[in-house]
């Protein structure tokens, strides 16, 4: 009986410290994969710091861009905005043009931008033909034929100290600028300008001093601009009907049906409105100016 107590009891403690053994070991292996998946962590925020510091210094440089063009936009709105800048452009250009044509240089400007707004463009350019400082050359000029018998005493040769000396050319005075082109750019660029009181006189005096000119229509659709910009509505459908009647085959001619039309709607009269709209219509059906009568037409009835 004492025997079978022993054995039991051993075998009691063997079990024992089997499972204590069992234990420890299983917590030691618990404790190293808990230390490798820590090491593996730090590593993967070590390597996660320097692309955090690049995003970070991307948004820094970001910020930096949009601030610059905050400022720009407040330089452009405080300057007028775009409008303001590209008419102060053009006006530049103009300047620059006019003083192109009236001293005969070149100065490259490339097309002519027109503001916007303008209705038309000049339609003529300066006088070809005239002979310049630079269309004269040397074999052009007479050259003296040194010791001709023929001549009253021969003519001389020059002395020694004037060999190899160009010799004097004429003085060609350059083209002053046409007075009618000159009047009519000033009553355009007055109308550009937005002074139509100038730009009318301008052109009333183009078409009293020059009849018969080539751009006569042209300043006389002008006249009539002018004339509507004032809200002289009544003047300027006397205008356009001058150009209908007067030049039907001008490139003017369109538009003067187009705008006597408007005169006529904003002079209450809608039945002569819808007549001259139809009949811009009939007869140019493929201009612009024909699809904004249809336009008008649609939503005036």
């Amino acid at each position: 009986m004492k025997i079978l107590r022993f054995f039991s009891g051993f075998t009691l403690v063997c079990v024992t410290f089997l499972l204590s053994a069992c234990l420890q070991s299983s917590s030691a292996g618990g404790s190293l994969n808990l230390d490798q998946q820590v090491q593996q962590h730090d590593m993967q925020l070590r390597q996660l710091q320097p692309a955090q510091a690049d995003v970070w210094s991307q948004v820094q440089a970001m910020r930096q861009e949009l601030n610059q063009i905050k400022g720009q936009m407040d330089d452009l709105h405080n300057a007028g905005g775009v409008r303001a800048l590209v008419d102060r452009v053009n006006r530049h250009d103009a300047a620059l043009r006019q003083v192109e044509n009236s001293m005969v240089l070149d100065l490259n400007l490339g097309d002519a931008s027109m503001p916007t707004g303008s209705p038309m463009t000049p339609l003529y350019a300066p006088a070809v033909g005239i002979p310049t400082a630079s269309t004269v050359t040397p074999s052009s000029q007479p050259q003296p034929t040194y010791g001709d018998p023929s001549l009253p005493g021969g003519a001389q040769a020059p002395s020694s100290a004037v060999w190899g000396q160009p010799s004097p050319q004429p003085i060609v005075q350059a083209p002053q600028k046409d007075i009618s082109l000159a009047l009519f750019d000033a009553g355009v660029n007055s109308y550009n300008a937005r002074n139509y009181v100038e730009a009318q006189r301008s052109f009333s005096d183009f078409l009293k001093n020059y009849k018969t000119h080539n751009l006569v229509s042209e300043a006389q659709f002008y006249l009539a601009e002018c004339q509507f910009q004032r809200n002289q509505f009544a003047d300027a459908a006397l205008a356009y009907d001058t150009v209908i009647k007067k030049y039907p085959s001008s490139s003017s001619t369109p538009g003067a049906y187009l705008k006597q039309g408007i005169c006529f709607s904003k002079l209450n009269q809608g039945a002569a409105a819808k007549t001259r709209m139809q009949e811009l219509i009939k007869k140019f059906p493929n201009s612009l100016e024909a699809a904004r009568a249809k336009t008008f037409l649609k939503t005036n009835k």
